[in-house]
């Protein structure tokens, strides 16, 4: 396997939906066998699911992706972000919290539209230029 990226629930979304660039690019990443999810992006698709086709979509992704779990390491980290926000005054959702804790744990760039809060997050890989995306060397 290639360098593994995590895709945020927004990206996904988006390869569902077929809103390009974004579908392309999750689409090549699937293909070179480098995209993951985290449960907390799993649980967030489930709960804003509408319809047999969506749900089909999901569980075929799942099966074919490795997903990244929060225990307890992933768990301190994220608290440690949440410190950091609460104390800057810059706190944002908990899911996100969570996301960001994961990927930082193993130091695993995050795929997102979303920079507004993740880049509110110290030690975070984001990557979000999608236009540019060519292949895994830009992460």
């Amino acid at each position: 396997m290639e360098k593994t990226v995590i895709a945020d629930t927004d990206v996904v979304i988006d390869f569902f939906s077929g809103i390009e660039p974004v579908a392309s690019m999750v689409s090549d990443l699937i293909d070179q066998d480098c995209l993951a999810l985290t449960t907390i992006s799993v649980f967030e698709l489930y709960v804003g699911i509408s319809g047999k086709k969506r749900l089909k979509q999901i569980d075929d992704l799942l099966s074919i992706i490795p997903v990244y779990s929060l225990e307890k390491k992933e768990a301190k980290t994220a608290a440690k972000i949440y410190i950091d926000l609460k104390q800057a005054g810059k706190l944002i959702g908990n899911q996100d919290i969570l996301i960001a804790g994961i990927c930082i744990t193993y130091d695993i760039p995050l795929i997102t539209r979303n920079t507004k809060h993740f880049s509110r997050i110290s030690h975070l890989k984001l990557f979000n230029n999608f236009r540019h995306f060519s292949s895994l060397q830009a992460l």
